[in-house]
Formats: structure tokens, C-alpha cells, sequence
């Protein structure tokens, strides 16, 4: 592979990567980039601005239609709440996330120690800051526990394979 190539195809999995999930990527990346390697000019070091503007727009399409209503989202969130098989996919993918830990905690505390432990209990504000710091040291510390919780509750083995067969999953379960 030339120099020219691999740099064509570094930017196509840069932008696959910030566009579309790890689970598309992961069933249909290869195909995907395979196509984009295939329409590529000879001596192109990138995708065109109509590849570009194309691949966000699906990636971004895909990321909408996929998602949780606001309703399921917060109670997933918030109480970790197990999703209905159509969604299994996407918290499987949002767990294994590199931010999971972060989302996690963020919406927490926002809910529980800024809003009742704030409001109800009339602590000064330094208080709420170290309840959040403290929370926040604890998730990022058991990040691998709580991550296996989550994946255990939406059935899922630590790798992210899965215990049985989903609505909408290509692969056979393990």
C-alpha cells in the first residue's frame, strides 16, 4: 500500500469513526471502507467534500434513529433502568463507550446530589462540589465493575457479546 493509500484510507476511518457507532462499524465498517477505497481517485489523499458531507449525514441519520426516547434515556440513565431489546445494541455500545464512566457520573450528580442533596438539605455549596468529587472518584475508580453491572444487566458478557439473540442483531448468540 503507498503512502498516498494509507492515507486515504486513515482519513476514511477517521471520519467512519466520528461518524457512525461502534456496532455499524463493527458489522459493516469493513464494507463501508471498502466502497470508499474503491471510488477513490488515484493519488487522493482524502474524501471530497461530497464523501464528507455524505458520510456525516448518514453517520449522524444512523446515531438519531437508533437513539432512546428522552423518557427511556433519562431513566437509563439516571436509575439504570434495563432497555427493551430494541435498544439492547445501543446501550451495549454506550457502556463500552469511552466517556461511559463520565456520562454516567455527570448525570447523577446533576440529578441526585445537585437537586436533593442541595435543595432538600440546605448544605453550602463547597459541600455539593465534594459530594460530586467524591461521586465521581468512587465511578471512576469501580468504572470496570460498574461497567460489567451494565453490561450484565442488559445481558452481555464483560466483552460486550451477547447472552442470547436481539431483535435487530446479525451475529448468533454465544
Amino acid at each position: 500500500m503507498t503512502h498516498v493509500a494509507s492515507a486515504y484510507e486513515r482519513r476514511c476511518r477517521l471520519l467512519m469513526r466520528l461518524a457512525y457507532p461502534p456496532r455499524f462499524r463493527e458489522f459493516r465498517g469493513a464494507e463501508l471502507l471498502g466502497t470508499l477505497l474503491d471510488l477513490a481517485e488515484p493519488g487522493q489523499r482524502g474524501p471530497g467534500v461530497r464523501e464528507f458531507f455524505d458520510l456525516v449525514r448518514a453517520g449522524l441519520m444512523l446515531r438519531l434513529r437508533e437513539h432512546l426516547p428522552p423518557r427511556r434515556w433519562l431513566l437509563y440513565r439516571v436509575f439504570g433502568v434495563r432497555l427493551p431489546s430494541r435498544y439492547r445494541w445501543w446501550a451495549r455500545d454506550d457502556i463500552r463507550g469511552r466517556f461511559f464512566v463520565e456520562r454516567y457520573v455527570s448525570v447523577v450528580m446533576l440529578f441526585w446530589v445537585m437537586f436533593l442533596v442541595r435543595v432538600e438539605s440546605g448544605l453550602p455549596y463547597w459541600a455539593g462540589l465534594a459530594m460530586m468529587c467524591c461521586t465521581y472518584l468512587m465511578a471512576r475508580l469501580s468504572r470496570n465493575g460498574l461497567r460489567r453491572r451494565w453490561l450484565a444487566g442488559h445481558e452481555f458478557h464483560p466483552d460486550g457479546t451477547s447472552y442470547r439473540h436481539f431483535v435487530g442483531d446479525t451475529r448468533p448468540a454465544s
